[in-house]
C-alpha cells in the first residue's frame, strides 16, 4: 500500500510539473499572438503611410528652372530626362 501511495505521489508531482509547464507555454503563446497582432498593425500603418511613387515635373519645366538659377548651364533636355528616369527607378 505504501508503494502505491508513493507511486501516486510521484505521478501527482509529475502531473503538477506538466500543468505548470503547459500553463507557461500557454502564456507564451498568448504573448506571441499579441506581439504578432501589434507587428501586423504597425506594418499596415507603415504600408499605408509610405508614398508609392514620386512625381516629378516635366523635363522641360525642370530645365527651365535650372536655367533660371544657373544661366550658363550646359544641360540639355535629354540630360534632364535621363536624370528623371534615374530618379524614378
Amino acid at each position: 500500500m505504501k508503494a502505491a501511495n508513493k507511486q501516486l505521489a510521484e505521478w501527482d508531482a509529475e502531473l503538477n510539473q506538466l500543468h505548470e509547464r503547459n500553463g507557461d507555454l500557454g502564456l507564451k503563446v498568448q504573448m506571441l499572438e499579441q506581439e504578432l497582432k501589434e507587428v501586423r498593425r504597425d506594418r499596415e500603418e507603415i504600408k499605408n503611410s509610405a508614398p508609392t511613387v514620386a512625381e516629378f515635373p516635366e523635363s522641360a519645366d525642370l530645365l527651365n528652372q535650372l536655367r533660371a538659377q544657373r544661366k550658363k548651364t550646359r544641360a540639355e533636355r535629354e540630360d534632364v530626362e535621363v536624370i528623371l528616369r534615374l530618379l524614378g527607378g
